[in-house]
């Protein structure tokens, strides 16, 4: 379509002509015509020189991440055997399918000394407190003289003895504070163990016995007498002898 004259749309206004609008878009439209775009050539030199850089640095971390990858496996192997040795150290405290509780017998020997060493001491002090009435008697009827300065020496024993008894308050407290230590640590195997999978340790060796052997016979030392055990108590056997 040709572009009409300025002159013909005026007089095609005031003329009414019928193909008025028509003119009038179609020189609309030939006014908004974009003109022809100009194509430029760019220059992707620089664009394909990062892309060089950006893969010469990854070939380099993959290489180092290799390296990385093969120190990492080797200390998860060290690992691995670390945790093997720690529940065959664990089997050996607490095995499933062993008859006796290390840490129960531990506890149950240490109470015992705690027993008897207070049973021990209260039978000193009561030896001591009568020969200390003896002694008061003898020192009554005696002189003043080289015989009442040597019971006096007797009494000054007697009371060394009462302070020497102090051992088992000092003793039992310590003990107390180990069967507390082992109580914790019992409780933290015990954690541990359950963590894991318990036919692992039941497949694991019995640990060997700690009691000692007398060709056939067992060897566990004093045992506690009690109405529900039917051991014999040290007293019984004392009196056997006597």
């Amino acid at each position: 379509m040709t572009k009409p004259f300025m002159a013909e749309l005026q007089k095609a206004r005031k003329s009414g002509h019928p193909f008025q609008a028509l003119i009038e878009d179609g020189a609309a439209a030939a006014a908004v015509l974009p003109a022809p775009t100009q194509v430029v050539q760019a220059d992707n030199t620089e664009v394909l020189r990062a892309v060089s850089d950006l893969g010469a640095k990854l070939d380099r971390f993959l290489a180092m991440d290799a390296a990385q990858i093969d120190q990492i496996q080797v200390e998860i192997a060290d690992i691995s055997g670390r945790i093997k040795a720690t529940k065959v150290e664990m089997a050996a405290i607490r095995h499933p399918l062993a008859g006796d509780d290390k840490f129960q017998q531990a506890s149950q020997e240490l109470g015992a000394v705690v027993a008897a060493t207070e049973a021990a001491t209260n039978t000193i002090m009561a030896c001591a407190e009568e020969l200390e009435e003896v002694v008061s008697e003898l020192k009554s009827s005696l002189p003043e003289g080289y015989h009442n300065d040597r019971v006096n020496d007797m009494v000054d024993v007697i009371v060394r003895i009462y302070e020497a008894c102090n051992f088992q308050d000092l003793t039992g407290q310590r003990i107390t504070k180990v069967v507390r230590a082992m109580s914790f640590i019992e409780e933290r195997v015990d954690a541990m163990m359950g963590l894991w999978n318990k036919r692992e340790f039941e497949a694991m060796p019995l640990p060997p016995s700690v009691t000692k052997k007398d060709e056939n016979l067992d060897l566990h030392g004093p045992a506690e007498a009690t109405p529900d055990s039917g051991n014999i108590s040290q007293a019984d056997i004392d009196a056997l002898f006597g």
